[in-house]
């Protein structure tokens, strides 16, 4: 009896435990660390597209000067080479002198004659009419002494002849002195116009043709890539050299098409690299490509499937320092909280 008293007391002192235990938990769970999970890729340093240019010539020729070397720092619009051009120099001053006659001689027929220049011609036809009449008395008087058989008829035909002269004389200094009095025919002014204006493009072909003999800068930068040395040809398609803006650099990662869901632009994400093993550099996702593809850059999990095709994703660089193209990097892109939600559902 006594035995199964123990007993009973102990039942229920258990039963209270459990009830307690159970009250006590009521509406609680067992809390289980959360694990965050990230995108992990792999990836290059890139130039930024529009701040890598490839310098090439619009003209053929030799390149005469190209002092430069890869590392130069250059700024945009200046001179970086110079191809060979005595002749498109030589071209451009001779249409710059015939540009200058024109000019001289429009203004000259522009302006008409001076009083000077009609005074001489009224002089000369004033001269002119003296010496026709002068010569059509003497033609009078050998008319008369032929008719009385005191000169030969040679000696007549003469004086009828210097008289003809005369008159004509006089006619052409009544039109030289009608010319300067009207001033410059309408033909005239058009046709010196015109020979200006062919002056004037030959100068602007020659003038635009030297411009491009100076090869310049389109960015400002850095030579990264030298393709030519001075005395060798150049042709319209082969680039001299190439020019970049190295503080315009990104990511472009590849990530595994079954982590792609966890990338949404925006995403913030850590970079590093072999070369600065103990610094993480910090960006965020620009771009999203539309399509997988087969994987560039191999990945340094061995375990990493090979075949497994990837999504270009294009990360922005709160800072670059240090960083070159090219350079192979690890990735990490944490996802957004809409995306951990949607990942939770």
């Amino acid at each position: 009896m006594k035995l199964k008293t123990v007993l009973l007391i102990a039942v229920i002192i258990i039963g209270i435990g459990y009830f307690s235990f159970q009250k006590t938990g009521e509406g609680k769970s067992t809390a289980r660390p959360e694990v965050q999970r990230r995108a992990a890729a792999e990836g290059k340093v890139e130039i930024v597209p529009g701040y890598e240019v490839e310098i090439s010539s619009e003209l053929e020729g030799r390149l005469e000067s190209f002092p430069l070397n890869e590392g130069t720092a250059v700024k945009k619009g200046e001179i970086i080479a110079m191809l060979a051009n005595s002749d498109l120099r030589a071209k451009l001053r001779e249409s710059e002198a015939e540009l200058a006659v024109a000019r001289a001689r429009q203004r000259e027929t522009a302006s008409g004659a001076r009083e000077e220049e009609i005074k001489e011609a009224a002089s000369a036809l004033e001269s002119a009419r003296a010496t026709m009449e002068f010569e059509k008395t003497s033609r009078g008087r050998h008319g008369e002494l032929f008719r009385k058989g005191y000169i030969p008829k040679e000696l007549l035909d003469e004086k009828e002849k210097n008289f003809a002269v005369a008159a004509a004389n006089v006619k052409k200094a009544e039109e030289t002195k009608t010319l300067l009095e009207k001033g410059p025919k309408k033909e005239t002014l058009m046709l010196n116009v015109e020979e200006v204006t062919r002056a004037g493009a030959a100068v602007e072909y020659y003038s635009k043709l030297l411009e491009k003999t100076y090869i310049t800068a389109p960015i400002s930068g850095k030579v990264i890539r030298k393709y030519l040395q001075r005395g060798e040809g150049v042709t319209k398609d082969k680039s001299i050299a190439a020019v970049a803006d190295l503080s315009r650099l990104r990511i472009n990662a590849e990530v595994d098409e079954t982590d792609i869901s966890m990338v949404s632009i925006g995403a913030l994400a850590e970079i590093k690299t072999d070369t600065f093993a103990d610094k993480v550099f910090k960006g965020k996702v620009d771009e999203i490509a539309d399509y997988a593809g087969a994987r560039k850059v191999k990945p340094n999990d061995q375990a990493k499937n090979l075949d497994m095709k990837v999504v270009q994703v294009k990360i922005s660089l709160d800072d670059n320092a240090g960083l070159k193209p090219g350079m192979t990097v690890d990735v990490k892109i944490k996802p957004s909280l809409s995306d951990k939600k949607t990942a939770g559902n």
